[in-house]
């Protein structure tokens, strides 16, 4: 497997250093695109047919170095070398930068969404309008979109109903989910990414919020899936961070004309959009699997329940609302248009 990765960042790296050429000239223009993704994704290999397909179109007036995760810089550094010029294009979680994409968490929410595509269509719905012009200041966005929600997973307890949800120490990703997790009666625990399995391996934590398919491919315990450290897997559509790709504004202003057209046709909302509808596809196959192999208790709450912690974090969205106001933000008229848009793009 190693092997196959060293040759397909080859392959990639190959395909990047050909497309500064056309004919005999160099590219006139070379971007440096740090990602947080490694070559086997399908993420990653959209990105990179997105950018090739850009470099075909403005026959080698841009080339694009789309890199994986590492070759650039840490996941956390890569917005602020955007910033400093290190880099041209970034692909960042917006938690990464808790005090600058302020507005666009209010899709980060628990449980005011279902899906990737229903979140990322209202977005890109606030965006548009203006809703969330200051979190943009001075930067191009050229990708936005909502993760799919996290579900609550745990090792050795069940969770039948929203009382079992007390007293569970669950690894926090975020201070918005903390709040809501305590809020339930949960525990949140802080805890770095890399070191959810070890805390499960050592009873710190018993269990996580996270994605469905990123824990079967983020490492666990003794070299084995994460996954394989859970077993009661509470489908409950918590919550989900936001994802962009971001340039300084500056930057992209200062391309020429066709590339900026490429840009904006072949990764921009379109992109976006994509991503989120092949990201819902590949959870709700994974759920379903994970529901079917014997070894998984798959549950869902029923309506009235999820009524009762819909109820239960009303206070936490009101001091979300309360946040954005004291920051300057119509933090009630921001969640009104948030619900509506996403009420708007997700089926019933």
């Amino acid at each position: 497997m190693r092997a196959y990765r060293r040759l397909v960042n080859t392959l990639v790296c190959l395909s990047a250093f050909l497309c500064l050429f056309s004919g005999s000239a160099l590219a006139d223009v070379t971007l440096r695109f740090g990602t947080v993704f490694t070559p086997t994704t399908s993420t990653y290999r959209m990105l990179v047919e997105a950018c090739r397909r850009i470099e075909a179109e403005t026959n080698g007036a841009v080339a694009i170095d789309i890199r994986p995760t590492g070759e650039f810089g840490k996941p956390t550094e890569l917005m602020k070398m955007v910033d400093s010029g290190d880099l041209e294009i970034a692909y960042t979680v917006q938690g990464y930068s808790p005090t600058r994409f302020v507005a666009s968490s209010v899709i980060e929410l628990p449980l005011i969404r279902r899906t990737a595509v229903g979140g990322t269509k209202a977005l890109w719905d606030l965006y548009e309008s203006g809703a969330l012009s200051r979190d943009y200041d001075g930067l191009k966005v050229v990708g936005l979109w909502a993760l799919p929600t996290y579900g609550i997973f745990t090792a050795t307890r069940p969770m039948d109903s929203p009382r079992d949800l007390r007293g569970l120490r669950i690894r926090n990703p975020s201070k918005t989910v903390g709040r809501a997790l305590a809020k339930l009666g949960i525990v949140p625990v802080a805890l770095p990414l890399n070191s959810m399995a070890a805390g499960m391996k050592s009873n710190l934590i018993d269990g996580i919020s996270y994605g469905w398919y990123s824990s079967t491919t983020t490492s666990g315990a003794d070299g084995q899936p994460l996954m394989n450290q859970l077993t009661h897997l509470l489908d409950i559509n918590f919550s989900g961070p936001v994802v962009m790709l971001a340039m300084k504004r500056a930057t992209f202003d200062a391309l020429p004309d066709p590339v900026k057209t490429a840009f904006d046709r072949h990764l921009g909302k379109g992109v976006s959009i994509a991503i989120a509808e092949e990201r819902d596809q590949i959870e709700e196959d994974m759920k379903r699997k994970l529901a079917e192999d014997g070894v998984h208790k798959v549950k869902r709450f029923t309506p009235p329940q999820m009524r009762e912690l819909r109820d239960e974090l009303e206070e936490v969205y009101a001091d979300w609302v309360t946040g954005m106001t004291e920051q300057g933000v119509d933090g009630r008229r921001l969640l009104d248009a948030a619900r509506k848009a996403i009420a708007a793009n997700e089926k019933p």
